[in-house]
Order: structure tokens, then sequence, then C-alpha cells
């Protein structure tokens, strides 16, 4: 193994599993002693693998924002977990077949077709407030996953949802699950055995599979413009004529909305866990968005007119940051912060390091959405704040997961006040996003 340029020694590793049986029994605990303790450089090792933590948004620039043949997906994208999940998609996929899937699929998120999505979104989350009742306590996490599963089926496959839907919260933990266990040292060898949770996942999949390939199977056989992002892949053509068979096309169907429901309704979540803490906040917010009419809720065009709500799902994002870590794995020495890493060296960057930093961020653990709106944050580095990723592979569904967000919480909010049930505690759980664990309850009150 190649040594690593000398930043100066990090955290005492474990003889066999180096540092990933500490990283694993709690990430982002670990994550922050080592910048606090070690710096913006700091060398890890996972097993065998050597690894470099940067925390410098100028040395992540370098990585995100560098060629695509620099760099590829750390191992930990290309495990039999994500191979099963994720398949090739735009998530997974690397080099010159990447590139063309992307480029395939980027139409499909042009600002005019997104636009066309915003009465969808709030007939939907119309439809899904009409259910609360003033006064109940409610998981609102289990309630975001349901709704945003309903729009992403129907911005992506213009149908009803799958008559699991109501099982979604459950069928998704039970993904995160699986995925932990490959942070947890010894775990990742009892991933590899039958469990009741593998049992869980694949059934969880199996079923995911069935209801795309039969959309799929049904579209080609009419051949109607339904116009969702489904109709738009199966028209995309490549340079050379050729469209996305069926594996793809379910690959990317899978990646879409599994990140398009379980990202936004995170950013949700957490955006109303932290109003519930903090009602001037959330008053402010609700004055913004009582101006629009009951019969006129906002769309797309009507955006840059709820500045607060924009702020305060940015803030929230900033605080629980759906997308919590990324990793790159070096496939041609570069030099960052100074130094040539060699090939083959993995790095780590956190989104949730960033966001927390005081660097950056003054008060990094207060709420304070208005941080958006004076200007303080025009002068941030551009990596300094992150959520959707950056460079090439910047996640190709920002806008519509905005919109989205936007659009949904300016309808919450107009219609229920939330509070903190006594003894309300929630904790971030770091799978492969940031999960509330247990969900976030709260008590909802109709405005």
């Amino acid at each position: 193994m190649a040594a690593l340029p000398p930043w100066g020694r990090g955290p005492k590793a474990d003889l066999i599993f180096g540092h990933l049986g500490q990283f694993g029994r709690d990430p982002l605990a670990f994550l922050e002693r080592c910048a606090r303790d070690y710096g913006d450089f700091v060398p890890l090792r996972f097993l065998a693998k050597r690894i470099v933590l940067i925390n410098d948004p100028a040395a992540i620039e370098t990585v995100l924002g560098g060629g695509l043949r620099d760099s590829r997906k750390t191992i930990g994208y290309r495990t039999p977990f994500m191979r099963r999940l994720f398949g090739q998609g735009l998530l997974t996929n690397e080099g010159d077949s990447w590139l063309r899937q992307r480029r395939l699929a980027q139409p499909a998120f042009h600002r005019d077709r997104i636009a066309g999505y915003g009465t969808a979104i709030n007939e939907l989350t119309a439809t899904h407030l009409a259910a609360w009742r003033s006064g109940e306590e409610r998981n609102v996490h289990h309630d975001m996953l349901q709704l945003t599963t309903r729009v992403v089926t129907k911005t992506l496959f213009n149908a009803a949802p799958p008559p699991e839907v109501d099982e979604m919260g459950a069928a998704s933990e039970a993904v995160m699950h699986r995925f932990a266990q490959q942070l947890r040292g010894f775990r990742i060898f009892l991933g590899l055995l039958p469990s009741p949770a593998g049992w869980r996942f694949r059934t969880v999949l199996n079923r995911l599979d069935r209801y795309i390939y039969r959309l799929i199977a049904e579209r080609r056989a009419t051949g109607r413009d339904e116009g969702d992002l489904l109709s738009m892949l199966l028209r995309a053509r490549d340079e050379d004529g050729q469209g996305m068979a069926d594996r793809q096309l379910r690959d990317e169907l899978v990646t879409l909305m599994v990140a398009g429901l379980d990202t936004t309704a995170l950013a949700l979540s957490w955006a109303l866990h932290l109003l519930a803490l903090n009602p001037s906040v959330a008053a402010a917010l609700q004055a913004e968005v009582d101006a629009w009419p009951a019969e006129a809720p906002p769309g797309f065009a009507d955006l840059p007119r709820l500045p607060l709500t924009e702020a305060v799902i940015k803030e929230s994002m900033r605080l629980y940051p759906p997308a919590w870590i990324v990793g790159r794995e070096l496939l041609r020495p570069v030099e960052i912060g100074g130094h040539t890493l060699p090939a083959g060296t993995s790095i780590l960057m956190s989104q949730w390091l960033q966001h927390h930093d005081a660097r950056h961020f003054p008060e990094p653990l207060r709420f304070h959405p208005g941080r958006w709106l004076t200007g303080e944050t025009r002068a941030l580095p551009k990596f300094a704040y992150f959520p959707f990723g950056g460079g090439a592979r910047v996640c190709i569904g920002s806008g519509l997961a905005m919109l989205e967000a936007v659009l949904v919480l300016a309808q919450v909010a107009r219609r229920f006040h939330f509070t903190a049930p006594p003894g309300h505690a929630v904790t971030p759980w770091p799978a492969i996003t940031l999960y509330p664990r247990g969900g976030i309850r709260l008590r909802v009150t109709a405005r």
C-alpha cells in the first residue's frame, strides 16, 4: 500500500478493520472527531484500503469538480447491495456509459419540463393533507414518505402509486438497515449470509422490479406520451440513434424513484421537526404562505415569491443533509492540497462536516433560515454547502426536488401548525441518507 502524504497523524486504527469499526459505530461522531482533532486532511484505513478524509472546500472542489476520468465512486457504491438496488443507474454507473446515460436522461429534467409538475405536486399534497385531523400526533416522516412516493410515481410514470405505498416507509427502512450493515466491521461478513433483513430487502426489490417492468412494458405497447419522465426516457436517443434497453430503464427509474422519494421526504421531515422547535420561524413562514389564496396555490413560476419557504428547506438540508457523505476513488494521481495522492486512494468528503463548520456558517448548530436571505451565504466557498453533490455528477433531479419541497412545505404550513410532544427527541441515523431514527412524531393542529 502506498504511503499517504505526511498530513499528520490520524486516529488510532484497529489492527484488522482499521477505522471501519469506529466509523460504523457512530459515523457522524467519528467524522466530527477526525475534523476537530486532526484537521482538514485525515489519513484513515478501512480494512486494507487507504483513505483520506477531506474537509476543505477547495480540495473537495478539486475532487468533485475535476475531470470525470480522474476518479470513480468508492467501493461502497460497488457492493452487491448497491448493484442489486441501483444496477447501472446514474448513481452507480461510471465512465463513458455513465456519460451516455446522463445525456439521454438530461432532457427529462429541463426547466420547462419540471415547471409542468407543479400542478400535480399541489393536487397530490392537498389530497394527502385532507386525511390529517387537528390535534392528532403523526409520524411526519412516514407521512412525507407516503406523499413523495405518490409524487414520484406521478412524475415518473403518470401512474397511481403501487398498492403497497403504505408500506414504503417500512420498506425504505429495510433498505437502510441492509446498507448500514456494510459499515460495521464484522457485520460486513454477516451481511453476506442469509438473514431476515436480507430476505426482506430482496422481497422489497422484487416487488419494485415487477411494478416498474410492468409499467415499461405497458408504455412500450401503447407508445403513448404521458408527459412523464418515463415517456421522455423511452423517446431519448443517443447520437447513434440508440435508446435505453428495459434493464437500463429499470435501473434509471429505480435510482430516480428511490432518490426522489427519499431525499425530498427527508428534507421536508427535518424541516417540520425544526419548525416545531422554532415557533418564531414557523410564524414567519406561515405569514409568507398565507398571502396565497387557497384556490390558487403557488407553482413553479412563483418560487421567487417564496424566499423564506425556500430558505427553510435550504437551512434544513444544511443542518440535516439527506446526503451526508460522498466518496471517490482516484484512478490516477491527483494533486490535492499541495500533495499528490496516488491512484487507488479513496477520498471521503462529508456534507455533514461542511454544513456544520463554523468557518462557513456562524452559529452552525442554530436553525437560522435568515442566513440565506441576508447575503451571509453569498461568499460561501463552492463546496461549503453541497446537499446535491457537485461537479459533473451533481444530482440530476435537484431542480425537481427543490420544487417539490418548497411547494409541499408551503401547503403544509398554510394548513397546519406543528408542536413537539413531551420528551420529543430525534436522532439522525446515517445510512444511505440521513434518516430520523424511529421517525419524527409531531402534534398537528389545523390553522
